[in-house]
């Protein structure tokens, strides 16, 4: 009767042991500044639906075994989500760019800040020559490297994201205009007579990061794990690839 018992309170215990090894990992709650446009994200009616933010989460998830949750916010609430806890990451940032009490991942995602001059307007030789020349900026985003140029000389003509500021710079409301690469590139093969410009000058090439909650879900440890595991499989790659 004893060994009977016993063996009912191990068979228990291993089938609690198999639930728990079993059970799902929590899913990777993920930010997206409602700022960007594609190739970077596509948001409609508040919800992500496409793009390089979307794919990574996607991508990122896969190698936590898990899923993502994709959700699009302002800018200026993004910190404090990820201080709080509300939200585990967001990706494609540096740490100058948002301020704030959360790690950072490794550097793996490639971009380039450039600023684009119209061909019916001089080509500037060079930064300096922009001190006092309106610039077309996105609202909330800082741009160090200009600033420290050009000082109090940096005019900032802020729109209210990335692709108001590529149609003012299209509609000639600005001359130039500061913009990432990845997303200049791939808006100028959709509009190639509106986005006709000089050679860009280089501001500044990085490779950008994720924002981690210390609160969150997962460590920036993990995220470090899964992000090496997608650049031995070439996964990144092929993400940015296919919106080239």
């Amino acid at each position: 009767m004893k060994l009977g018992r016993l063996a009912t309170l191990a068979l228990a215990a291993l089938w609690l042991a198999a639930g728990a090894r079993a059970a799902p990992a929590p899913e990777l709650r993920v930010l997206v500044d409602t700022s960007t446009a594609m190739p970077m994200s596509e948001i409609v009616h508040g919800v992500v639906v496409g793009g390089i933010h979307r794919d990574l989460a996607i991508a990122l998830a896969d190698q936590l075994h898990t899923t993502a949750r994709v959700s699009a916010m302002p800018r200026k609430r993004i910190p404090v989500s990820l201080e709080r806890g509300d939200a585990d990451l967001s990706c494609h940032y540096l740490p100058a760019w948002l301020p704030g009490a959360f790690d950072w991942t490794m550097p793996f995602l490639p971009n380039a800040i450039l600023i684009v001059t119209g061909t019916q307007w001089p080509a500037p030789a060079s930064i300096d020559v922009l001190r006092g020349a309106p610039i077309g900026t996105v609202l909330g985003f800082s741009y160090p490297e200009v600033q420290h140029a050009l000082g109090t000389g940096f005019i900032r003509d802020d729109a209210s994201d990335a692709l108001q500021n590529l149609t003012k710079f299209a509609a000639g409301r600005t001359h130039h205009a500061l913009t990432g690469e990845v997303f200049f590139s791939y808006q100028q093969r959709l509009h190639p007579t509106l986005l006709q410009v000089h050679r860009p000058l280089l501001v500044t090439r990085f490779q950008a990061q994720c924002a981690v909650s210390r609160r969150g879900r997962y460590p920036a440890a993990a995220i470090d794990r899964a992000i090496r595991a997608l650049q031995k499989s070439k996964r990144i790659e092929a993400i940015y690839a296919s919106y080239r």
